[in-house]
């Protein structure tokens, strides 16, 4: 919860401004919310006007979260997330899978698939050039050293797809048009925040939300198997030949 809940704010601001024709302010209707993730997007403005209009979704106000109650985040089951935009210099396209074996932020640890089942993924998949970026490093896998989580964004731009967990990166590889295999665990409902355009693996369980360490998350999360993220790379990488 974070830059992916920047980049999901861009595409609610991309309708404000078509609905309207107006600049969008993110806040609560008296403070600006401001992301790296908004910096040139034409849509928004900075400071406050009398005539822009006001999109609510900022730190402790998401759409996709009813309530937050008993150290877990409800989530709301009729929200359905599309792409939305980043305005970055995009690299040339390569030939390379962009993957993401590291869980940041304190939610991490229950959206975990665990860095050794990502490590079988790459040593499975020898004939395919898998790159990533900063953080722990995978056997045999490119390292782009980057420095923040546009750069990281960046480097994804050139990719052929994203392989990964549910997090920043998905989205915005989603805002970027990218295909993707996102590996759910137990925590966040791929029926809310997956993008119909990638191949979302989770398991058939009832979203937690839960804050600290959880056994249904881990438990989903050993649903998805090393095959089945073969399989669905292979998938995409045949149709974005």
């Amino acid at each position: 919860m974070g830059w992916g809940d920047d980049v999901m704010t861009t595409d609610i601001v991309r309708k404000a401004n078509i609905k309207t024709g107006k600049l969008v302010l993110v806040g609560d209707g008296s403070s600006i919310h401001w992301s790296p993730v908004f910096d040139g997007n034409p849509r928004l403005s900075r400071t406050i006007e009398p005539d822009c209009v006001w999109v609510k979704s900022y730190p402790g106000h998401r759409p996709y979260i009813d309530v937050i109650e008993n150290d877990r985040y409800v989530f709301n089951d009729s929200f359905r997330v599309e792409p939305g935009e980043l305005y970055i210099s995009r690299l040339e396209k390569s030939d390379y899978v962009y993957i993401e074996p590291n869980i940041k932020g304190e939610l991490g640890i229950n959206k975990d698939w665990g860095f050794e089942n990502w490590q079988k993924v790459v040593d499975g998949l020898p004939e395919i050039r898998f790159l990533q970026g900063s953080g722990r490093r995978l056997d045999r896998v490119e390292q782009v050293e980057t420095a923040s989580f546009l750069d990281a964004c960046r480097v994804l731009s050139g990719a052929r797809l994203f392989v990964g967990t549910d997090g920043g990166l998905h989205h915005a590889a989603a805002a970027l048009s990218l295909p993707a295999v996102v590996v759910w665990t137990g925590f966040s409902p791929s029926k809310v925040l997956g993008y119909d355009n990638h191949i979302n693996l989770q398991a058939d369980v009832k979203a937690c939300g839960k804050f600290g360490e959880c056994e249904h998350c881990k438990d989903a999360a050993r649903q998805i198997t090393v095959e089945n993220v073969y399989e669905s790379v292979l998938r995409l990488i045949s149709v974005s030949v």
